[in-house]
């Protein structure tokens, strides 16, 4: 008789890193992560304690612009982080829940390349597509277009995204010329990018 061959467990993300809703315990994790984060938000304010836990309240009430904060965690370590929600219309509450946002991912400069982002990643998109999204879109800085580029996001012009949704149309400026503006359909219809007088248009989203 030939050898028999033993069954190997499967993880369920990829590397030895698990992704969950962030706690009160993951703030120092996010505070040294969320600065350097891969999309344009980070920067100063995510290095405060005090605007990382008001982010954590925000999410906790299921506020209707819907949105999370994640961390990729390496047995006890927070290792990286991410925040992502539905877009929202100008006055703040009301979600375009056709259009999920990727605002920011970032891992520690020691666990890069190792696939922590890519899971964080992929947990963004799939809370955004529970929630109903079904385009994604992120602004990325230019040292991170390729990894969303690895994972099917697709750059378009500036200076901005118009995508009609049921709450009106939903416009996503760049933060500043240098970000990368980028898109990913999630969508079993085809979504297309078209040229408009104000930056990319996406047309397709919307029900038929």
């Amino acid at each position: 008789m030939g050898r028999q061959k033993k069954n190997r467990p499967c993880r369920a993300t990829p590397g030895p890193f698990t992704v969950r809703d962030a706690l009160q315990e993951d703030i120092p994790g996010i505070c040294a992560t969320m600065p350097d984060a891969y999309g344009f938000m980070g920067g100063a304010p995510w290095r405060d304690p005090d605007y990382v836990a008001a982010g954590l309240a925000s999410c906790a009430k299921g506020l209707s612009g819907r949105e999370k904060l994640k961390v990729a965690r390496l047995g006890e370590t927070v290792v990286g982080s991410s925040f992502s929600r539905l877009a929202l219309a100008p006055d703040g509450a009301t979600a375009h829940t056709e259009i999920g946002i990727i605002h920011g991912i970032a891992v520690r400069p020691e666990n890069r390349r190792q696939g922590a982002a890519a899971a964080l990643l992929a947990e963004c998109e799939e809370y955004l597509r529970r929630e109903g999204a079904r385009v994604m879109i992120t602004e990325a800085r230019p040292g991170a277009s390729a990894f969303f580029s690895a994972h099917g996001y697709q750059a378009a012009p500036g200076p901005a995204f118009l995508v009609p949704s049921a709450a009106g149309t939903y416009v996503h400026p760049q933060s500043v010329p240098s970000t990368i503006l980028m898109w990913k359909n999630q969508s079993a219809r085809p979504v297309a990018a078209e040229p408009a007088a104000r930056g990319t248009a996406l047309t397709g989203v919307l029900d038929t």
